[in-house]
């Protein structure tokens, strides 16, 4: 730091006031294009993050709030057959299905995409019926074999 300050004290008046400016426009420089843009960037993409959060938070409550006002579609008829045409519908090949009274069915559902029987399930419960057990098993292929006991509330 000597070496600079001897250095610098050597320099004429006019050549100090040079090195003077240069280095405040060094430190200007840096200090703009080091930590005022980077800053002013970041917080530019947190608020357009933070935006966008709370449109997908105001979706999704909008969307709460429109399936609590909206009324259950009470299935009627016969159960089984409610079930084994909704298990159509969806593409979905029943292998037994066997009535537990008149309000409650045993279903065996084999080989079936996880998406499609959980679509399926969550169908099933818009209708006003309710799963009252359920058994997932893996398949070898990547699909999933489906036990479960449907009933009528």
């Amino acid at each position: 730091m000597n070496r600079v300050i001897q250095w610098r004290t050597g320099l004429t008046l006019r050549e100090r006031r040079m090195v003077d400016f240069a280095a405040a426009l060094t430190a200007s420089i840096v200090l703009v294009y080091g930590l005022i843009l980077p800053l002013g960037a970041a917080y530019d993409a947190a608020t357009a993050r933070h935006d966008a959060a709370v449109r997908r938070s105001a979706a999704l409550v909008a969307n709460i709030k429109a399936l609590e006002a909206a009324p259950l579609a009470k299935a009627s008829g016969p159960i089984d057959q409610q079930v084994a045409a909704t298990a159509q519908e969806a593409g979905l090949v029943v292998q037994s299905l066997q009535p537990r009274g008149s309000a409650r069915v045993a279903v065996a559902i084999a080989s079936v995409p996880a998406s499609s029987a959980l679509r399926w399930l969550d169908r099933l419960g818009g209708m006003g019926l309710a799963v009252e057990g359920l058994t997932l098993r893996p398949a070898p292929d990547g699909t999933v074999m489906l036990d479960l006991v449907v009933r009528r509330p």
